[in-house]
């Protein structure tokens, strides 16, 4: 009886401050059902302009063969969708897709510039190695061999499970080679054909291995293997008989591609074609016949 009574106190002394606060109380609410409204609308409208976005850079043509050429003025569609519909999820990607065409037609320098904005625009984005990519192969392109060189070794130390590594470690290993480094190039294509000796970059960085080992052949040595005593063992009176068996178990198969870097993403990004290496090895060099 008493903790209804107590309800019934408390209940009115609501009412009573409602009543006096009557004015406020309705400002407060007029000010709730504006506030809300207004973030339903921004949401609303940021949902039509990624909507938006997306039919524009949809309505961008590109060939179906990635060997076909791409139609002039293709880079400055994608640029102009990046900057209509900036801050949407296909604005990022037609800036990424525009300054990949740009590297496709040869446009190197201005390729650089808007891989640059990309980073600065989508810094968070998840296509961000690949615009580092773009701008090594762009500086690669352009013969700026020692910044090249500095954005590839930055790619290899910020983004070693990325799935461009492998193809970011081969061009630093060939400019490595150009530039004489050849025991760092060495060193590289080592862990190509290591971690993966059935991809295309990995068969090219065999090649290429095996001939700078044969241009220079204490290159070779560092990877013969070392041969260790084995551990004494005790003899027992009736040994088991074992068998040691090596199961190879997962080994990838990948697609096979070319060696060339590219600079490609898992969004269909027209591929960067790095100029081949002027030291590539001829078809079939550098093969040994086991005896």
């Amino acid at each position: 009886m008493q903790a209804q009574t107590a309800r019934t106190d408390n209940f009115m002394r609501f009412l009573a401050w409602a009543q006096a606060n009557q004015k406020r109380l309705i400002v407060w609410g007029g000010l709730a059902i504006v506030a809300i409204a207004a973030i339903a609308f921004v949401v609303y409208q940021q949902g039509q302009k990624e909507i938006r976005a997306a039919l524009a850079l949809s309505n961008v043509r590109v060939p179906l063969s990635p060997t076909a050429p791409v139609p002039p003025g293709t880079a400055d569609a994608f640029l102009r969708v990046a900057k209509d519909y900036d801050g949407t999820k296909a604005a990022a990607r037609a800036q990424l897709m525009g300054a990949a065409t740009q590297f496709t037609e040869g446009n190197y320098a201005a390729a650089q510039k808007s891989f640059e904005e990309f980073l600065r625009e989508y810094p968070e984005s998840p296509w961000t190695p690949q615009a580092h990519f773009g701008i090594g192969a762009s500086l690669d392109a352009q013969g700026k061999a020692s910044e090249a060189t500095a954005k590839f070794e930055e790619i290899r130390r910020r983004f070693a499970s990325e799935p461009i590594i492998d193809e970011a470690k081969l061009a630093l290993a060939r400019l490595y080679e150009n530039q004489g480094k050849n025991a760092d190039a060495h060193k590289i294509y080592t862990e190509l054909v290591t971690g993966n000796p059935y991809s295309g970059i990995g068969s090219e960085a065999g090649l290429r291995k095996e001939d700078l080992e044969a241009k220079y052949p204490d290159l070779a040595k560092t990877n013969a293997p070392i041969m260790t005593p084995p551990a004494p063992t005790a003899t027992l009176a009736n040994p088991p008989t074992t068998k040691q068996v090596l199961t190879i178990t997962n080994i990838p198969q990948s697609t096979v591609t070319t060696g060339a870097a590219k600079a490609t993403a898992a969004t269909n990004l027209p591929p960067l074609n790095v100029k081949p290496s002027t030291n590539a090895p001829a078809a079939g060099a550098g093969t040994n016949t086991a005896k």
